[in-house]
This record gives C-alpha cells, sequence and structure tokens, in this order.
C-alpha cells in the first residue's frame, strides 16, 4: 500500500489546473491621491509581497501557462500564482520589472492602446494626480524583461456600459493598434474598470484573444469562463497577511467572504 506521505508528494507533482490571478496597478507611493491611493504598491511593498508569497510555497507562472492549463494542455503547479498589472504605467518598466526579474518571476501587463505614451485620462476628470503611460518603445521592452503585453481597451472606456458598436471597436482596434506598433498581438484583454458583458466577451473571442479578464474575486480553473477569468486586486493597504488572507479565501462564497474580509479590515 502506498503511503500517505508518498501519495501527497505525488499529488504535488502532479500539479492542478488552478491558479490565482493577482491584479496590480502602479508600482509607486499613491498615498494622499484622492482616487488612486489603493492602486499604487510602492516598489518596497511589491517586493515584500513576492518575497513573503514565495516564502509560503506560491509558485510564479507565466500566461502561456495559464492558458494551457485552462484548455488541458498542461497542469499547473499547487499554489500556482500569476502576476498581472493594469494601464502600464511608467513605474512598471522602471520600479517593477527590476523587482520581477531579480526573483525570476514573469508577468502580463494590459496596455491602454489608444493613449500609448500619454496619462491616466480617465482619472483626471476625478481629481486624480497625473501619471504617465509608457510609450511605444517602452511597451516594446518589457516582453525583454518577461512581461507579456495584453490589452486594456482603446481608452480605458468601460465596454458595459457602452453602445455594442462602441465598445467592438475598443476591443477590436486595441488588438491592431498593438501589433501595429511592433509588439505581438495580444492574446489577453483585461476589461477597462472591470466592466463587462456577454457581448463584449463574445467580442473578445471572436477577435482572437485567448482569455480575457475581470477584477472579480476567485480562483481560476477550468471550469472558468476564459473571458471571465478573475483575479485578485492588490491594493497599497494590503500587508502580507492581508493578502494571504485574500488569496486563502479566493473561492469563497461572496456572502461569506465579504464578512470576513471587512472584520479583519481588508479592502477588496
Amino acid at each position: 500500500m502506498t503511503s500517505a506521505p508518498i501519495s501527497l508528494a505525488r499529488k504535488a507533482a502532479a500539479g492542478s489546473g488552478r491558479a490565482i490571478v493577482l491584479a496590480f496597478h502602479a508600482v509607486s507611493d499613491l498615498g494622499g491621491d484622492p482616487v488612486l491611493a489603493e492602486y499604487g504598491v510602492p516598489p518596497r511593498h511589491f517586493a515584500e509581497h513576492l518575497d513573503a508569497l514565495a516564502r509560503r510555497g506560491w509558485r510564479f507562472v507565466d500566461l502561456d501557462a495559464v492558458l494551457a492549463a485552462l484548455d488541458g494542455r498542461a497542469r499547473l503547479p499547487e499554489r500556482a500564482l500569476l502576476v498581472s498589472f493594469d494601464d502600464c504605467y511608467v513605474d512598471l518598466l522602471s520600479d517593477g520589472c527590476p523587482i520581477l526579474a531579480e526573483r525570476g518571476v514573469p508577468a502580463v501587463a494590459f496596455a491602454v492602446a489608444g493613449l500609448t505614451g500619454q496619462s491616466n485620462e480617465w482619472d483626471r476628470p476625478l481629481g486624480a494626480r497625473e501619471l504617465r503611460l509608457l510609450d511605444v518603445e517602452g511597451l516594446r521592452a518589457l516582453p525583454g524583461q518577461g512581461v507579456e503585453v495584453g490589452s486594456h481597451g482603446m481608452n480605458h472606456r468601460p465596454l458595459s456600459k457602452l453602445d455594442p458598436e462602441e465598445a467592438e471597436q475598443e476591443v477590436r482596434e486595441s488588438a491592431a493598434a498593438l501589433e501595429a506598433v511592433g509588439l505581438p498581438r495580444p492574446r489577453a484583454f483585461s476589461y477597462p474598470h472591470g466592466e463587462w458583458n456577454r457581448a463584449v466577451a463574445g467580442t473578445a473571442r471572436s477577435t482572437g484573444y485567448a482569455a480575457a479578464f475581470t477584477v472579480t474575486p476567485g480562483r481560476v480553473e477550468r471550469s472558468c469562463d476564459p473571458y471571465a477569468l478573475p483575479r485578485i486586486e492588490v491594493l497599497a493597504s494590503d500587508t502580507p497577511a492581508r493578502l494571504r488572507l485574500k488569496l486563502a479565501t479566493a473561492h469563497w462564497p461572496r456572502r461569506l467572504r465579504r464578512p470576513l474580509l471587512r472584520l479583519t479590515r481588508t479592502r477588496q
């Protein structure tokens, strides 16, 4: 009879089809900003998160590994994590990439294709500070740093609130725009503001994206709709302990997860 330790070891070696996707925004201190304070994780805290997760046995994987697991071509290691970034601010290249490279952590970053080299125009009317977005050369540099470039739409507009034709243009034209500047055609899409609906998801599929990501908490597994994949947002107020709690409860029903996070003062 096979002993329990050997069985557990074999199970770990076999891996699983599950992963959690982390969603970061700026890799900088945005404290004091009335809109963006929670969406900037300073470089030191970003490094602390990665190191703490690695010590806890989390294994960082790339987008290709997640896509292969979703369609059954491969299995993921236990406690698989994919790091993602929305918006592609300039600090991703200057501050985020060195931290990732030092630890051998791959990532995927979603660029606002119609605002390349400009700024966060979608936040400015709300009173947010100006944050610069990577220009074409900056985006081209990301794959060499182990960061795949995906699409975050043309102008960061909430797609479910647009008429169907406008939403379709945002999805389709952003893929073409990124490819036109010399980047590989994007394989993944991130819905701006997390706003999506079935029509938008259908456009992402027909455009040729292999997957699309929301900001709805959850765990990626084979039963997921590949065009409504969940992510866990990492915020400025997340300590390593709070982030571990977010990951541990990622697959819990909302009615159970939300009260626990609220009790621990963990922002969702």
